[in-house]
This record gives structure tokens, sequence and C-alpha cells, in this order.
């Protein structure tokens, strides 16, 4: 069974296997702590290694063949000992898996077409072969011989985190939040096992005799382990035994003794080893570690003790404990024999011999290159060699200065000491945008989010490394959905992070599962889109009319002159005998009358006048006659 993770000991012990996120394969020998082997996949940016297994290719097992009884036998032999290989299995984002001969070391095979997104978990038996699982809710069956498909099914509704196959090679377990136990034969599901909450991460199957098995398994966030007891005939719904552990486990290695006792060594994320020494007698309380592990550096034999991380752990066939401890740049292998006398075993151990470890090692590697022969006195300066410098005095004026000038006078200012150039804030931008990403920091990401120039931004995001630019795009999700100054700003950062990082969205396989919320988002926005435009032309014709009303009042009280004043001047006569001239020519037009004729229509009515008043007076006399 090979162990899954991205980090790994082979079954023998005599090599481990790290793959950290610049996806470059890296391969120690314990033995000697020596880095043998360093790897770099194509595409290992864009499609990076998601799981890694051991497994040990034999002529036997190089075919999927499983051998007769009687070649089982002679298996142990010395000479197949010696002809099996170990390759290392690299499960990658892309679906594919790669076979690195370690021998060779070179790639041997890369297996393709099984699976269509990101590899989770890798098994490996001498009699079942290789399986794999994915994302894409299927197991695949390998066949190594032809470098194709044995056969592949459908595991469920849910992707499969972690695989093992029993010692017989005739059934596979896979476990989600459910472990299920496949007949590998017929592809039938023989039973489940239900108990974790969260997805399992780890599967190691303990063979104690012909009819006895059972299943070790962890999940993500548990502080145990659950034992399984693997018999068709039961129908146990809980797991017979639990392991108290600390932490979540990240990895775990079994030793089955030869007294049918069970050794489990577990390490944990609180950077200590836990060795359980467990006898399955049926159902029991939850057990407890027989021994705890720490590793500790004593440094410059100070008061203050600083504990070491162990990374792994392995259980030797002598039954000693091979750790793994600081790290992955300065790793140390060691083995160590258990001490029960008590129930913590701290191991001390000084920081000046790793340093002289690494520093031997550096050495080794400069002794390597060959110096070029000059005649003449030439200083030669590599990586760890000590140069010596004069020790400069500071001046007074020198200590005196503030500590901006100081900055400033730094490389990494450069282009504020270069006269005519303005320096660019991109580089202190991007160094805080990164540490607010990290540090999950909500004052330090508003600080930096919410720069509305431009030029701050694509520089920013120009210096932007690939690790950032899903958490950069998760915060900008997040301010999308806020209000409209916040969405404003979310947008120009959006547009100027995929036009600048394009390439590397476009080749990872998620991106549609990334860019989806934004995608929903945007498609609720436009379906609003059509009521707020018609809504705008409303307004807008309301406000035009009100804004033309206005106008026109104004226009009409500004047109009207109140007063009006003419000089009389030379000008003004000519423009009057002008006026004449032009009323001349409509005289025809006109019936005027002249001057005499209003005399005599005066004198007529002063004529009927006085008559009137002379007909008055003698119709008076009548009366008083």
């Amino acid at each position: 069974m090979a162990s899954t993770g991205c980090s790994a000991f082979s079954q023998d012990g005599q090599y481990y296997a790290f793959c950290g996120n610049d996806g470059k394969l890296k391969i120690w020998e314990t033995a000697s702590g020596r880095l043998k082997h360093e790897y770099t996949p194509n595409r290992h940016l864009s499609s990076p290694c998601s799981v890694i297994g051991w497994i040990f290719v034999s002529p036997q097992s190089a075919g999927n063949v499983s051998p007769s009884p009687r070649k089982r036998r002679r298996r142990k032999s010395i000479s197949e000992q010696v002809d099996r290989k170990a390759v290392v299995a690299m499960g990658s984002m892309s679906g594919k898996i790669t076979l690195y001969d370690i021998a060779a070391a070179s790639v041997s095979t890369t297996l393709e077409n099984g699976h269509s997104s990101t590899i989770t978990a890798i098994a490996w038996s001498a009699h079942a072969g290789l399986i794999t699982a994915a994302n894409d809710y299927h197991i695949v069956e390998w066949n190594l011989q032809e470098n194709g498909i044995k056969c592949k099914w459908k595991s469920g509704k849910a992707k499969v985190t972690a695989l093992a196959i029993p010692s017989n090679g005739k059934s596979l377990l896979s476990a989600e939040k459910i472990i299920k136990w496949w007949n590998l034969t017929t592809k039938q599901l023989i039973r489940t096992f239900t108990g974790h909450a969260n997805h399992v991460t780890f599967l190691h199957t303990i063979q104690i005799d012909s009819a006895t098995s059972y299943l070790i398994s962890a999940a993500h966030a548990d502080n145990h382990l659950s034992v399984w007891i693997l018999d068709k005939n039961k129908n146990d719904k809980a797991s017979i035994a639990t392991l108290a552990i600390q932490d979540e486990a990240t990895s775990i290695s079994i030793l089955v003794a030869e007294e049918l006792q069970v050794g489990i060594l577990v390490t944990t994320q609180s950077g200590q080893a836990q060795l359980f020494k467990y006898q399955p007698n049926g159902h029991t309380k939850p057990v407890k570690p027989s021994l705890n592990i720490a590793v500790a550096a004593d440094i410059n034999q100070k008061e203050t003790v600083q504990q070491i991380p162990i990374l792994a752990g392995h259980l030797t066939e002598d039954e000693k404990l091979l750790l793994a401890y600081g790290s992955y740049f300065n790793l140390t292998f060691e083995k160590v024999m258990p001490d029960f006398s008590d129930k913590v075993q701290c191991l001390i151990r000084s920081e000046r011999l790793d340093t002289k470890k690494s520093k031997e090692r550096k050495e080794e590697a400069i002794s390597k290159v060959k110096p070029t022969a000059i005649e003449e006195d030439v200083e030669y300066l590599a990586p760890g060699i000590q140069v010596s410098t004069q020790k400069r005095n500071r001046t007074t004026s020198g200590s005196q200065l503030l500590l901006k000038d100081r900055l400033e006078n730094l490389s990494l200012n450069a282009d504020a000491n270069t006269p005519g150039r303005t320096p660019t804030k991109g580089a202190n931008m991007t160094q805080l945008l990164m540490q607010a990403l990290n540090s999950k920091d909500k004052t330090i990401l508003t600080t930096v989010l919410f720069t509305k120039n431009e030029a701050v931004i694509r520089n920013t995001i120009a210096r932007l490394p690939v690790q950032a630019i899903i958490p950069l795009l998760k915060e900008l999700t997040i301010m999308l959905q806020g209000k409209t100054y916040a969405n404003k700003i979310a947008v120009m950062w959006l547009q100027t992070l995929i036009m600048t990082h394009a390439a590397h969205l476009m080749s990872r396989p998620d991106i549609a599962e990334i860019l989806s919320p934004i995608l929903s988002f945007i498609d609720a926005k436009l379906a609003l889109l059509t009521a707020i435009q018609r809504l705008k032309g409303r307004v807008s014709l309301i406000t035009g009319q009100i804004s033309q009303a206005n106008e026109e009042h104004n226009k009409d009280i500004t047109e009207e002159s109140l007063l009006v004043y003419q000089d009389p001047d030379s000008s003004d006569e000519g423009a009057d005998k002008d006026d004449v001239d032009l009323s001349s020519e409509s005289d025809d037009n006109w019936e005027e009358m002249s001057d005499q004729d209003v005399q005599d229509e005066h004198d007529e009515e002063d004529n009927k006048s006085v008559k009137f008043d002379d007909d008055d007076v003698d119709d008076n006399e009548s009366i008083h006659s």
C-alpha cells in the first residue's frame, strides 16, 4: 500500500519524497540525510503535484499479474529484492500521473486519459497494481505493463480523498466522509463504514493473520484515529476502537510485531510524534499513546528551549523510529530507539550540529567546482564562504540621519535616489498586500484595496506572485458584493488582475470554479440592467423637461427691456430721413385728411351744438308762456 500525501517515506524507509507548492519533487536518502534527486516536471506551476505515493515495481507486479502461491514464497529472495525498483507516482492537478524512477533519475512513464481533474489519492499493491482517484468522482485501475487503463468506475457523489488496498489485493477501500469497501473483481460495494464528520485523509490496513484484517482511518480536524474490523459477516456501524492524538495527523506508519501487537507511529500538526502499542481484541475504550516524542533545540545553552517540528515518521523493521524533523530547507533524519521508561521522550538537539552539517554540505558542493587557473592574485567568492570586510567608522553625522533618509539611501529604494524619476509604489503595495492576504488583516486589506490610483494598482498586480492571485480574487469577490464605492474599486482591481495574469488563470483547471461567484454576480447585475436603463430614461426625460421650462422662463425675463434710451445725433437724423423716404412710398395705400378738412369738421360740430342750444331755449320759453 502506498502512502499518500505530498510527502511520504518509502516502504523500506530508505528514501523520503516531498513535493512543495513550487511543484518540484525532492527525494532524500534517509541514511545519509542528503538530497539525492530533484525533479521539476513540466507545467509545475500551472499544474503542480497534488499527491504522491511510493510503488516498488518488480517483474511480477509490473504487469499487474497476480503471482501463484508458490511464487509468493520465492518473492522474498535476495535477487528479486534487488530487482525491485523504487518509483514515485506523482498525481497532478491536470489528471496526469507521472512515474519517476529513482534508479534512472528520470521519468519512466506518464499515465494519461484516466482522469479529467485533480488526482486526490493513490494506492498500490504488488497484487492489485496501481489505483488512483480524482475529483471527477471516478476510480481508475491502471495496467502498468501497457501504460493504459485496466478498469474505471464511479466512486459515488463525493470526491475520494484516500485509498487503501488490503494485503491480499482482492478488495479496495475508498474514503470520502464515508469509507467504502469494494470488491476489485466485480467492482461491487461490500459494505460501508460511517463515523467521520469530515473527509478522511489517511487509510491504512493491518493484516493480523490470514483471516483477520483491520482498518485505521484519520480524518481532517479529528484528534483521534478510528479502528475498524474488515469482516464481511459483521455489520458494526461504530469503530471498535479509537486512538487519542493531540492534533490532526500528518503522517501514519504501522508495523505488526511478532506478538501480534501493532505499533502505530503518528505525527501531528503540533510538531510532535506519538507511538501506540495496540493489541486488537474487540471493542475497547479510547487508547492513549504509549510514548510522546518531541525534538527541541538547545540554542546556545540558554534557558529557553525552542521546539523543532517533526514533519514525518516511519517505523522500521527493527522497531526503531525514523524521524524527519526541521524544515524542508534543512531537513534532518534520525533513527531513535523508543524509551518507554517515561511517557514523554524529549530529544535535545543542538543547533550547532545542524549548522555544521549544512556548512559541510555547502563546502562539499563548493569543492566540486573547478577554479580557473589564473596566475594573478584573485579572490574567489561563492555561497557559504565568509568574506572578511573592513569595519566602517560611523560618523556622528551619519548616525544622526532620520529613518526616512536612511531608507531612501538603501538600494531597494533606488528609484527615489535617481533624479528626475518618481519612486513607484508597486513593490511596497505588493508586500503589504501579500502580508494582508496571509494574515487576513481587514485593516491592511482595506488600506491596500481601497486605492484608486490606477498606476499603483497596475504596479502592485504586476509584481504579485502567482500564489497570491487566488486569495486576491476571493477578497475582490467579497468586495463586489458590497456597496457601490467598494464595488467600483473592486472592478478596477479585477480588470487589471485579469488582464495581467490572464495566462496563469487560463492554465488553471479549476478556473470555472474560481470565477463562478463573479460570473453569477455579473449575471444578477445584468438581469437588472434593463429596468435600470428604463428608469434612467424616464428620469432623464423629466429632468430635461424641467430644465427646458426653466430656461424658457429665464429667456422671457431677460428678453424684455425695462428702459430704452436713444441719444439724438447725426446718425439718428440720417436714419429718420431714411424712414421718411420709406414711408412716402406707401402713402398711396393710406387715406389721410388735410388740415382744412379737419378744420371744417370742427366748425360743423360747433354749429350743431349752437343750434341744439337754441332749440332748448325756445322750448323753455314756450313752456313758461
